[in-house]
């Protein structure tokens, strides 16, 4: 009984808070990311669609794009044939906005997962650092790894990590990972995996480490299972609010916000959206009373965000009408 009136109160507590938390922004003036398709980078694009592209991220306050240029194969590598107007593509966005930062998202399924990467064979990873190295020289900003899953502590994605910061930051350009969400409790990662073979669930101290390798990370705030929006709310607060106090100053911190509508599971659109997750991420920034490094929202994803939505952001998130 006891622990019924507890879980109870709990509940309700996290209720009014949601409910509480303001629904507008004063106006974030930090970086924001969004994850892009992989036809910018597959095939020939218009002039109007460059310009209708940019004029969309300058007026989003957009300035991070993860360009999909992969999947990458089981040995690392990702055929040249895959990402035919790469080269254009950074060509004609640099003519219209210099300053925007144009990572190439490279990922894959982990073997862990039912993939065909296997991260802990060396010369895999070798490979995969050659495929981030070939997307620098051809005048990308960044490497954004979105590799799927990663249990809490692997070390295989650490060398990976120091191996690709050894090349970016040579070059002087970025190096980014769309990361997974942070354990609740130990044990947690453990239990995530037996409910799916992709669900991974990350320790405040391998976070740690992970985030002292790159300059950003983007959490993948999404398919949770929650089933209702202020559920949903409250879990990207309680993670935004730990988060803050976890990835360090020097380390970007984007938190992921889903635009999607596929109904599977784990996942409800009703319940993860726009306006939810960006009530929990300025929620849980209000009450963090710690100091922190750069900051903002990713959107997942680009192709999925339609106007209604990018109003919910720039209301929400920038502050603007």
């Amino acid at each position: 009984m006891l622990v019924a009136v507890l879980f109870g109160g709990v509940a309700a507590a996290a209720y009014g808070l949601y409910r509480w938390a303001p629904t507008a922004s004063h106006g974030h003036e930090g970086p924001n990311a969004v994850w892009a398709a992989h036809h910018w980078v597959g095939r020939s694009q218009t002039a109007a669609d460059y310009d209708g592209l940019v004029g969309e991220l300058d007026r989003n306050g957009i300035t991070d794009v993860f360009f999909h240029v992969g999947p990458l194969a089981g040995d690392g590598s990702i055929p040249t044939a895959k990402y035919p107007n790469a080269a254009e593509l950074i060509r004609q966005i640099k003519q219209r906005n210099p300053a925007l930062r144009l990572q190439a998202w490279i990922g894959q399924v982990e073997r862990q997962g039912g993939g065909p990467l296997d991260l802990s064979n060396p010369q895999t990873r070798a490979t995969v650092v050659a495929t981030a190295e070939s997307f620098l020289d051809l005048g990308f900003d960044g490497i954004h790894y979105n590799i799927e899953p990663i249990r809490s502590g692997n070390t295989d994605l650490l060398a990976l990590l120091d191996r690709t910061a050894a090349s970016t930051a040579s070059r002087g350009r970025i190096l980014s990972m769309a990361t997974d969400e942070m354990s609740l409790f130990p044990g947690a990662d453990a239990l995530a995996g037996m409910i799916s073979p992709r669900a991974s669930l990350w320790s405040p101290a391998y976070y740690r480490q992970v985030a002292d390798r790159v300059d950003q990370v983007a959490v993948m705030m999404y398919d949770t299972m929650s089933p209702t929006d202020w559920i949903f709310g409250t879990v990207v607060a309680w993670e935004t609010y730990r988060l803050l106090s976890v990835v360090g100053r020097d380390t970007t911190l984007f938190m992921g916000v889903p635009t999607y509508e596929e109904r599977r599971p784990g996942f409800r659109p009703e319940a993860e959206n726009m306006a939810s997750g960006l009530r929990g991420i300025n929620l849980g920034r209000r009450i963090s009373d710690r100091a922190v490094g750069p900051f903002g929202v990713a959107i997942y994803a680009h192709w999925t965000t339609d106007l209604d939505e990018w109003r919910t952001y720039r209301r929400a998130w920038l502050g603007r009408p």
